[in-house]
């Protein structure tokens, strides 16, 4: 008879802004399946708060914001940030200094949430580097999410840049999941749940 697995250590850097969550396989709520959300809030009175960045969509800047003639004939689609408030549009811009309106959430990636901010953005006015804009984001209420991890139904990882604006952001969960080894490497095969996209 083979013996277990050692079960994975689910707490690898601390719950603070800035940090990857990652969702294990056990967790079933369909708006987090496969998901890596960068906190940008988190602890305290007030819960947490985060970005989804794997979940690209179809929908392009332009579309969504159609009275903003700023914006037409940029090609930016739309990231799906999470369940809350789906009817808002956050900004994770990347740059040295962020710009008025950010607030520095990870080395050299900010973010902002104002029309102003979107359109600067897109038309390279003031906001310089890469950029990318979400719809929602997702929210947990006090001690909501430490219960969720204590439970084993994300990991907590170190914050990665290059993560957070892969040019696949589709496979970033696979490739945290080969990288982690052990007994979730064999979920680095699994094709992305594209369902929320």
């Amino acid at each position: 008879m083979s013996e277990a697995p050692p079960p994975v250590e689910v707490r690898q850097a601390p719950l603070a802004r800035g940090s990857l969550l990652v969702a294990l396989p056990s967790l079933t709520d369909p708006n987090f399946t496969q998901s890596v959300v960068l906190l940008c809030e988190a602890g305290g009175e007030e819960g947490a708060m985060g970005i989804v960045v794997n979940r690209p969509t179809d929908l392009q800047l332009a579309e969504a914001l159609p009275e903003e003639s700023l914006l037409k004939g940029h090609e930016i689609p739309i990231f799906l940030g999470g369940p809350v408030q789906t009817d808002r549009i956050l900004l994770l811009a990347r740059a040295d200094e962020p710009a008025e309106g950010f607030v520095e959430v990870l080395n050299g990636i900010a973010l902002g949430g104002t029309l102003d901010a979107l359109k600067e953005a897109a038309t390279g006015q003031r906001i310089t580097g890469e950029f990318r804009p979400y719809r929602g984001y997702a929210g947990w209420g006090p001690g909501q999410l430490e219960s969720e991890i204590d439970l084993g139904a994300w990991l907590l990882l170190p914050g990665d840049p290059e993560l957070v604006f892969s040019r696949n952001p589709q496979t970033v969960w696979q490739e945290l999941m080969a990288r982690m080894g052990g007994p979730l490497e064999i979920y680095a095969t699994m094709p992305p749940d594209l369902s929320m996209n």
